[in-house]
């Protein structure tokens, strides 16, 4: 494929990412990052002047944070440190432990362990001084982590046997799987597999127990809440029926009330005969008045008690009729608030049902708009990964140029940050006999998918070009003007454009048995003679963050003679990167260093299997976190 038809598709997929650049993540800084983190500086400066430590120790923290989030690991330090610090000076022991803790990640993770360690023992002496056990178990772990990485397993052990005792107290299940885990890998590597296999079936056995306890306690609380639905449910149909028998009452009482007046209405007419005979009787006895006198006088006292209680009965009638109106009257009362209660309820409902159906239509509406933008989307992206595809070299090509060789590439999304990059170049040089130089590199780009693919597109072209037409061999050259070309590609000097590259490039000179080596940032690893050997690459990355000090500095160009077979690697940092399900932890530089020692004798193809096996392995259900490449191939002296 010619330059020209390189950069026309360069071009169209600058057009197609550029749709969605808007919504795309970075790992650097952006302009409102910087904005923030100004103002999280600022806020702590003035803070401090005014003697309030713990405030501006809080506004550190934050600009730390940010920093963090944004993978700018080195960049958060001094801030978390001084948060440290002014935390410290106000008594503030449990934040500061928390901060130490954030440094020793951040230096583990750097690949500095001293200092990791340092951090972590410190934050260990607070936690020992507030005597938070499950803290003091934690920090344990956490020092035993570091000495493991480090191939100190006896230190490694001791620590993780005072954590397990203290997790074993305080009965903390994740803390004592873990604990378990690292036991059984350290005496893995001391080579007492006795001990080891004691402690991974402890392990296995503990998990399955916690799993099991867990099981239970979500099938007992399953349990509870169907015996509470239950209840519920016998409460609400006791409810009715209870109201149902109040509604009969009510109507036998009304019904009894009413016959009771009844009976009474006719026990006043009856009295009222009476009354009249009683009349009669008198005139009668008036009459005989002089004969029976004293039966007069009796009937007289007869006469007063009866209409003592034919008024105490009417009375009590009427306050019978009046307290059953103004039952019948409350009872009315009720009935009509009741209906009009569940006459609002309808209504209120009947609302309710409306709005949900409108918005029903509006999320049905905007889910079908979103899953056309969603399809129009991965349609452009399905697309740029093809276009990426088609620029970067056939791996298989690799093999035609060094035989012993292969690619482990693992992209994150469908497009990439990491690329890897080989060339093949006839030299004559005024000789009969051209002479053959083969340039191998493995680039990381800043962040991943769309915005590091676009990157990688870029500099594929700059780096094409520099070796094939400009004739530049010398990896260290070929880094310096790589540097150049995107500092001025991407305007950096002038738009603050921050994007930038890591990446190690070889160049195998096959008829001096040579090969020279420069790496920005990233390392090469190389075994000879069954030792490991590891060059580092120069702090300067390729682009990225203008710094005076890095600017002024030039690449450096390292050579390896091939005077016995010899395996190289390089890489990106994506595998060391990776988190694990087991441990919550990055698999580690060091991991990767040993893990290449122990392949590297192996057939090529069986590393990259063995190395794809063991990452899927070590994240279980976690997602993948970064793109993942590593490049392998061996050499023979000639």
């Amino acid at each position: 494929m010619s330059f020209k038809l390189k950069n026309i598709l360069v071009i169209l997929l600058l057009a197609i990412i550029n749709l969605m650049a808007s919504n795309t993540a970075y790992s650097q800084l952006s302009e409102n990052d910087k904005v923030k983190l100004k103002e999280y500086l600022e806020e702590a400066k003035q803070k401090t002047n005014k003697g309030k430590n713990g405030e501006a120790a809080n506004a550190y923290y934050k600009a730390a944070v940010l920093c963090l989030e944004r993978n700018q690991k080195k960049q958060a330090l001094p801030y978390f440190k001084e948060s440290a610090k002014l935390n410290l000076s106000v008594n503030k022991l449990s934040e500061t432990q928390k901060i130490y803790s954030n440094i020793g990640l951040i230096y583990s993770n750097l690949g500095n362990y001293e200092m990791s360690l340092r951090y972590f023992s410190s934050g260990q002496k607070i936690n020992l001084s507030l005597a938070k056990k499950d803290k003091i178990s934690s920090g344990y772990i956490d020092i035993a982590y570091v000495y493991l990485v480090q191939g100190k397993n006896k230190q490694s052990i001791l620590n993780l046997l005072k954590a397990l005792e203290i997790a074993s107290k305080i009965k903390h299940s994740r803390l004592i799987m873990i604990c378990y885990k690292l036991l059984a890998e350290n005496y893995k590597i001391v080579g007492d597999n006795t001990k080891s296999d004691e402690y991974n079936n402890k392990y296995l056995s503990y998990k399955q127990h916690v799993k099991t306890q867990s099981y239970e306690k979500d099938k007992e609380k399953r349990e509870v809440e169907n015996i509470v639905a239950s209840v519920k449910s016998e409460a609400e149909k006791k409810a009715k029926e209870l109201e149902l028998e109040l509604i009969k009452k009510n109507k036998l009482a009304a019904e009894d009330a009413a016959r009771r007046v009844q009976e009474i209405l006719q026990d006043s007419l009856r009295m009222g005969e009476v009354l009249a005979k009683q009349d009669k009787a008198e005139k009668d006895l008036l009459i005989e008045k002089d004969r029976l006198k004293d039966a007069e006088l009796a009937q007289a006292a007869e006469q007063r008690r009866n209409q003592k209680l034919i008024i105490g009965a009417g009375i009590g009638v009427i306050g019978l009729i009046i307290l059953i109106v103004i039952i019948l009257i409350i009872n009315m009362i009720k009935g009509r608030r009741h209906s009009k209660i569940l006459q609002d309820t309808n209504e209120e409902i009947e609302e309710q049902k409306k709005n949900i159906e409108k918005k029903n239509i509006a999320l049905t509406s905007a889910f079908v708009k979103i899953e056309d933008q969603n399809k129009d989307i991965s349609n452009s992206i399905e697309y740029a990964r093809n276009i990426q595809k088609s620029i970067l070299p056939r791996q298989e090509v690799l093999n035609t140029y060094i035989k012993e060789s292969f690619i482990f590439f693992e992209p994150r999304d469908k497009v990439s940050g990491d690329y890897f990059w080989f060339y093949e170049d006839q030299i004559m040089n005024g000789s009969v006999v051209p002479k053959k130089k083969v340039f191998i590199s493995a680039i990381d780009c800043t962040g991943h998918g769309v915005p590091g693919a676009l990157l990688s597109m870029v500099s594929y072209n700059i780096l094409d070009s520099i070796v094939a037409r400009e004739k530049k061999y010398t990896p260290s050259i070929i880094l310096d003007e790589l540097h150049e070309n995107i500092r001025k590609t991407l305007r950096q000097k002038s738009t603050g454009n921050v994007d930038g590259m890591d990446m190690a490039l070889c160049t195998y000179h096959p008829d001096k048995n040579l090969l020279e080596f420069a790496g920005a940032k990233n390392p090469l690893i190389y075994i000879k003679n069954d030792k490991i050997y590891k060059i580092k690459g120069d702090i300067k990355p390729i682009g990225g963050m203008y710094f005076e000090k890095t600017e002024k500095m030039t690449f450096k160009n390292h050579q390896v003679i091939i005077d016995a077979p010899t395996t190289f690697y390089i890489f990106s940092d994506g595998y060391a990167d990776q988190v694990g399900e087991d441990l919550g932890k990055k698999f580690m530089s060091g991991r990767f260093k040993k893990l290449l020692y122990e392949i590297h004798k192996l057939p090529m193809l069986d590393q990259r299997k063995v190395l794809e096996g063991i990452l899927e392995k070590w994240k279980g259900n976690l997602p993948q976190v970064d793109d993942v490449m590593v490049i392998g191939f061996k050499l023979f002296p000639k």
